[in-house]
């Protein structure tokens, strides 16, 4: 009876700690989201946000499970928007959207157990960051941005060259940077490898942002899908790395995976 009283009282504990660093999970989310970031146009509407909000959303999802990383992210994009609409009109999906991040990055690293798991994550990323590049290559033959004359590829405008330059270079280290540092720390006790987490970033990425995101936006301003993808796909190429390395960083002053 005893010990059952005693277990009782650690789970209590360990669920009240688990509420207040999400709520200050929650906190930084809304500082970061609606303070420190920047709405880029898209289409002629402002429909791309890019910061690192959804960061600490990520980190409640690894740290206390898909449940709390949830209601982190409700939380959130709600008290977020109450404090800052950024002159935007309240639209429920941006919330789930929100949860997602914690979602699943829960299930992926509490309910899966990714972290356990013996398969090397380097080769799907590598997969899923070509394919951004393939992506990106396909959208400037479509935009006119690159055009196929005589054989040859021609930079049709030569103003997109160095934003094209920036990716392709991101776009390979991050297919490269992976295998590096799972390398480097593939014998470190506790130490979350790198390609776990690119996986876990990929995935929460590509559903919310580039998917239920753009077709949120899509049904806000009854616009076309395609007309806000492919700036959210250019984004994505240096967002997602990001969001990595930071938490990858992160991960070393922090238990990612404590509960």
């Amino acid at each position: 009876m005893q010990e059952n009283k005693q277990r009782m009282q650690k789970k209590r504990t360990i669920s009240t700690s688990a509420i207040v660093k999400a709520a200050l999970l929650a906190t930084i989310s809304i500082v970061l989201t609606r303070f420190l970031s920047l709405m880029l146009v898209l289409g002629g509407l402002p429909a791309l946000r890019v910061g690192v909000g959804s960061i600490p959303l990520i980190m409640s999802g690894m740290m206390f499970g898909p449940v709390v990383g949830g209601i982190t992210g409700v939380v959130a994009d709600i008290v977020g928007y109450m404090i800052n609409p950024m002159g935007g009109t309240y639209f429920p999906g941006f919330t789930v959207s929100a949860a997602l991040y914690g979602v699943i990055a829960g299930i992926l690293f509490k309910t899966f157990k990714i972290q356990n798991m013996k398969i090397n994550f380097n080769l799907v990323n590598a997969v899923v960051m070509a394919l951004f590049g393939v992506g990106l290559f396909v959208l400037m033959l479509s935009s006119d941005t690159l055009i196929f004359e005589g054989g040859k590829f021609i930079m049709n405008d030569t103003s997109a060259l160095p934003v094209i330059v920036l990716m392709v270079l991101v776009t390979a280290l991050f297919i490269a940077i992976p295998f590096a540092m799972s390398s480097r720390f593939k014998n470190k006790i506790g130490q979350l490898n790198f390609d776990k987490i690119a996986f876990a970033v990929n995935i929460t990425y590509v559903i919310n942002a580039l998917l239920l995101n753009t077709l949120w936006l899509s049904i806000m301003f009854d616009k076309g899908f395609m007309v806000f993808l492919p700036g959210r796909v250019i984004a994505a190429v240096i967002t997602i790395p990001l969001y990595t390395l930071i938490i990858f960083t992160l991960g070393k002053f922090v238990n990612l995976l404590e509960q």
